[in-house]
Formats: structure tokens, sequence, C-alpha cells
């Protein structure tokens, strides 16, 4: 005979003979004082989301930093300053370099990969339709990297948001 036990006028086979318990216990089977998780409150999702979203343009900006430093202390005494001649080629390698540190502060936070790949794409996906767009004329070099600069932040968010509880909830 199987010995039973009702909670919430639920009752719950307790001899292991059923697949539910196979699986592990039941929402109905915690222990008192077992500590469930609780959602955090929108307001507080909200300052995790937005301290998420701060420390990765944080990130971007010593990318962008680093990236400078390199230039000058590299590039140009080498006299290889020309490899970043046009200012494609200048976007795209800042792109990179905004997003290299990005991916790293995510990965300290433990972020999934696919996190990384994501918010890697709204860095640089933005920087190559706008060299492609550059490139077949319909616009202006010189846009390239203002342009880049303008779509990140937007198409940052736009991930952020389409994740919004992996990025409030971590």
């Amino acid at each position: 005979m199987s010995e039973t036990k009702t909670l919430s006028n639920q009752q719950v086979a307790h001899d292991g003979q059923t697949e539910a318990w196979r699986a592990g216990p039941s929402f109905h089977e915690a222990e008192i004082g077992a500590t469930i998780p609780s959602q955090p409150s929108r307001g507080r999702q909200t300052l995790r989301f937005l301290r998420h979203f701060g420390e990765m343009v944080l990130a971007m900006l010593l990318g962008m930093a680093m990236f400078d430093v390199a230039i000058g202390a590299i590039l140009v005494p080498l006299g290889l300053a020309s490899l970043l001649g046009s200012p494609e080629a200048s976007a795209l390698a800042m792109a990179v370099a905004m997003t290299v540190p990005m991916v790293a502060w995510m990965r300290i936070r433990k972020h999934a990969w696919r996190l990384n790949a994501e918010m890697a794409g709204a860095m640089i996906v933005p920087t190559v339709l706008l060299i492609g767009g550059s490139r077949l004329g319909l616009l202006p070099p010189t846009s390239v990297m203002l342009g880049t600069h303008l779509l990140m932040l937007p198409a940052m968010l736009a991930v952020m948001l389409y994740r919004w509880r992996d990025y409030t909830c971590h």
C-alpha cells in the first residue's frame, strides 16, 4: 500500500512509484523554511537593467580609449597609421575595439555565450551596414564613424529589451 500525504487538498504519493517523484520534489512538497526565490520588483529589475547597460557603455568607452592609445603609441610611431586610412576601416576597427572589452565584461559577469554573440552583433552589424552603404555610394564615407556610434546604443538597447529577463535577473 502506498503511503500518502495531503498538502493543499492534493494527494501526493511518497512511495517513489510515480513519474512526478522521479523528477524531483514538487512545489507543494517544499520543506518548511525552504526559500523559494521570488521575482525582483519591476523597479529593481529596471535598476539592474540600467546598471548593466551603463557597465557595457563604460566597457565600450574603455575600448575606445585603449584603441586611441594603441594608435598613438604603436601605429603612428611605426608609420602604420595608414592601415586605418579609410573612414570605413577606422570605424570597423573602432567597433571591434569597443566590442572586445564589452564581451569580456559580460563573460566576467557570467553571461552566456549566446548573449555575448547577440551583443557583439548589435555592435558590429550597424558598422557593417553603414560600410556597405558607404561603398554603394548611399552614404558619404565620413558619416560611417558617427553613424556607427549613433546606431550602436539603440541596437544594444533593442537586444537587451528583447532579452529583458537575462539582463534584469542576472
